[in-house]
């Protein structure tokens, strides 16, 4: 029995960078390709290249746009590996539609519950994600999910930049574009050992515009000047929010002001839209293949969480049936109950 990790067909490079990382640990770890076809009205076939009866699964499929493709693609994956496969981890590097968390008018399906059950009903033992939207989203699963944090690589991409640079921490900021995303711009903040700064902004309701609260920069002048700025976010779409943060910071002192990301799916040109607004440059991880996230690589930490969970699994199960014989009938009625599962955050 081996490690077999299957390439998705929104992850080839993501799949191959994950194998390439546990075959230095396990000799026992294959690259398996998975087939996509087309049909002309739309449906798709998938089949997986190669045997995995018995083996340990990981299924490398992110769920970037186009959205509901990847996703049923990510379903009927797992449909067929869960049937098959002696134990099953889900790399879903960037979890679509997370952002639906809660019903924000009434009548609005809660799509990431729906999903969560989806993914949820098939016997996988645990769900891989990076910095998945909110804590809400992740708690309608009921398989365990691990939910890793991109920020330290971000950082550290950062540390090696800004010091070939000649830039010191005193003279960085970490900046949020909303409160909402205060915390991610404290953690990289005590990582490069500079300031941050969580800005307050506005959305017209009947345009959509995105307004940025240039009376609380202008109070901050002195803070903001002559400094280098890092926007970032867990993802950007279509950038408006990002373009107007890194427009206000240049008027109000700051001198170069980059933007950071894990998940950038950069539609409706928005990284144009982000270099028109003045942004030095953009950084994101490889969570959704594009042409800006070509240079943090979470691979690495994807595959130490996969050897993580197959570990635990695998004490797990070696300790289950030593006790299986006084704890089947607790253990069954325990599994009907569908409870939450299990959600951890690194």
């Amino acid at each position: 029995m081996g490690i077999s990790i299957l390439a998705g067909p929104a992850s080839k490079d993501m799949a191959k960078g994950i194998a390439d990382t546990l075959a230095d640990k396990d000799e026992h770890v294959r690259l398996v390709d998975v087939d996509l076809r087309v049909f002309p009205d739309g449906e798709s076939k998938i089949r997986i290249a190669d045997a995995i009866d018995g083996d340990d699964v990981v299924v490398v499929q992110s769920t970037h746009p186009p959205v509901d493709a990847h996703m049923m693609q990510l379903f009927f994956i797992l449909s067929k590996v869960s049937r098959v496969a002696s134990r099953t981890v889900s790399v879903v590097p960037y979890l679509g539609y997370a952002r639906q968390d809660r019903e924000f008018l009434a009548g609005e399906v809660v799509s990431i519950d729906a999903i969560a059950k989806i993914i949820s009903s098939y016997a996988i033992d645990a769900l891989i994600t990076f910095d998945a939207h909110s804590s809400l989203a992740l708690s309608y699963f009921t398989v365990p999910v691990h939910n890793i944090s991109a920020v330290p690589l971000l950082a550290e991409y950062f540390k090696k930049r800004l010091a070939g640079e000649g830039v010191e921490a005193k003279d960085v900021l970490s900046i949020s574009p909303d409160a909402g995303g205060a915390d991610r711009a404290e953690a990289l903040a005590d990582m490069l050992h500079c300031n941050s700064i969580a800005l307050r902004k506005s959305r017209d309701r009947i345009t959509g515009a995105i307004k940025i609260d240039h009376e609380m920069l202008s109070k901050m002048r002195d803070d903001l000047k002559g400094k280098v700025a890092i926007v970032v976010d867990d993802m950007i779409s279509t950038g408006s929010s990002v373009a107007e943060a890194v427009r206000a910071l240049l008027e109000h002192g700051c001198k170069r002001v980059y933007v950071a990301c894990t998940h950038a799916l950069m539609l409706d040109g928005a990284l144009e839209r982000i270099k028109e607004g003045g942004a030095s440059d953009v950084v994101a991880t490889n969570t959704v293949p594009n042409r800006v996230s070509k240079i943090v690589d979470v691979a690495p930490l994807a595959a130490s969480a996969v050897l993580s969970i197959l570990s635990t699994s695998s004490a797990s199960s070696k300790v289950g049936m030593e006790c299986s014989s006084s704890s089947n009938s607790s253990n069954s009625e325990s599994r009907g109950r569908g409870s939450r599962g299990s959600i951890s955050t690194t």
